[in-house]
């Protein structure tokens, strides 16, 4: 099984979907069944849980959700012999395998569209029919690369940190909520942000005496050019930069 996992805040839109009140209505226990779930998972989601979804998912994350107690303080796996739950990992991994299955199936629901949103962030694509996850191009996903990016501005000290985090926290959020054009405007001032903070950093700290540009561009050249950046990484920077233009992106005529 792949090492990419659904995050927790896609964990919590899926209880959001399986909480509508339009899908309260639907027998879980009956469609599952239908679609292959075990009876063993229906039953322990059924008398455990009572399809308490945050407990139920929890549980699943935790790989707890395959054991129960027994009458004498003890406890017992309730899975077939057949599946090897052996350590702690392998029920942490059994139970993203249903996590996975799980969200697949509440994309089909009423209000699904924005837990679509939420787990191309944690890197994955969506086959409805099969209900299954399948893992997005690319080494990480969106989320890793949030994480990442969040540690980096954190050890940085470049001026305004809170200012650069808030931007990938909005610009991550809004794209979830399918807010596109909001999304991209926090993408664009989160990379002017982090290019305006380390430039002032730069031009500060360093022994260049060049007075510190103003557009984007030159400050961009201006790194380059004290060594910050390699040409090719200015170049990145630029096309990259361009994309969030507002000449550059695209918005979906209106049909009369």
């Amino acid at each position: 099984m792949a090492e990419r996992v659904v995050s927790q805040r896609s964990i919590v839109a899926i209880t959001r979907v399986f909480n509508l009140f339009l899908n309260r209505t639907l027998n879980y226990g009956e469609i599952l069944y239908e679609h292959d779930f075990p009876d063993w998972f229906i039953v322990q989601a059924t008398q455990r849980h009572d399809w308490n979804w945050v407990s139920l998912l929890i549980d699943s994350r935790r790989g707890t959700f395959f054991f129960v107690r027994d009458n004498i303080g003890g406890t017992r796996c309730i899975v077939p012999l057949n599946i090897p739950i052996h350590t702690d990992r392998d029920a942490a991994v059994f139970g993203e395998y249903f996590i996975q299955k799980l969200a697949a199936f509440a994309t089909t629901l009423p209000s699904g569209e924005e837990l679509v949103r939420s787990l191309q962030l944690d890197g994955f694509d969506v086959d409805k029919v099969k209900w299954k996850l399948v893992p997005l191009e690319g080494a990480v996903s969106a989320e890793q690369e949030e994480d990442h990016l969040t540690k980096l501005v954190k050890a940085s000290g470049v001026p305004a940190t809170d200012v650069v985090l808030k931007h990938i926290e909005d610009a991550s959020s809004l794209f979830a909520e399918g807010k596109d054009h909001p999304s991209l405007n926090e993408s664009r001032s989160l990379i002017q942000a982090l290019i305006d903070g380390i430039s002032t950093e730069t031009n500060t700290h360093g022994k260049h005496s060049r007075k510190l540009p103003g557009p984007m561009k030159d400050r961009i050249e201006y790194l380059t050019k004290v060594g910050f950046f390699v040409p090719d990484e200015e170049a990145s920077l630029k096309a990259g930069w361009a994309v969030f233009q507002p000449d550059h992106i695209l918005v979906c005529p209106t049909v009369s």
